[in-house]
């Protein structure tokens, strides 16, 4: 990227930030991360064999995969998914940008939300905020092009802010309450590593990718 894309993209990332922060329909702006989340559980139960059972997504920017797996090792592959392919996935947006490769970020963004739409989705929370996200992107291609690279900037910064907020969450969740961190509960049950550990684990990587990104971005 060169300064003046990198700035423009550090601009567009705060005003995600800051739109994230407003009461409901921040939330609401930060289910997009819930999707990738999500997304990652469902890809890794898919490569590992396994099979999607249902998927949800709530305005609480919550969500849940439920899936069979055929082996304790895929279990693994399939908690371990949601958190790191979200955080890969926020510098996957950066580097793309960086390549001037915005048409593939639309299209990774379209062809996830469709799949897991007509794959999965079964809550009417998830289905109407996915139907609104293809609508409102859609309509931005078609109608307002030249105004494309906005909502992609601005996914892109909230992505990669999101993930190092999300990993904190359940990194504090792990130690207060570590029944309750989702994920890093579920790993804790299949292997020798505390709750603790794997909260630390996942912010952890959150941060490596964040790093990379912002190597990227100044580079």
């Amino acid at each position: 990227m060169s300064k003046e894309e990198s700035i423009l993209f550090l601009s567009m990332a705060l005003l995600a930030f800051l739109a994230g922060r407003i009461p409901y329909f921040g939330k609401f702006l930060r289910v997009f991360h819930t999707l990738f989340h999500e997304g990652g559980h469902v890809l890794a139960a898919w490569i590992s064999g396994g099979e999607v059972l249902r998927i949800e997504l709530f305005h609480d920017t919550s969500g849940t995969t439920i899936s069979k797996s055929s082996t304790k090792s895929s279990m693994i592959f399939v908690s371990l998914a949601g958190y790191v392919f979200a955080s890969f996935t926020a510098f996957l947006f950066v580097f793309l940008l960086s390549m001037q490769l915005s048409w593939l970020l639309h299209a990774i963004i379209l062809s996830l939300s469709i799949v897991l739409l007509f794959k999965g989705v079964k809550n009417t929370f998830g289905v109407f905020w996915i139907l609104l996200l293809l609508s409102a992107y859609f309509a931005i291609l078609f109608f307002y092009p030249e105004k494309s690279w906005m909502l992609i900037y601005a996914f892109s910064g909230l992505m990669v802010y999101e993930s190092v907020f999300s990993a904190f969450q359940i990194l504090l969740i792990s130690i207060v309450k570590p029944s309750a961190a989702g994920d890093a509960s579920n790993l804790a049950q299949a292997t020798v590593l505390p709750t603790p550990i794997w909260g630390i684990i996942f912010f952890a990587q959150a941060l490596t990718f964040t790093w990379l990104s912002i190597q990227l971005l100044f580079k």
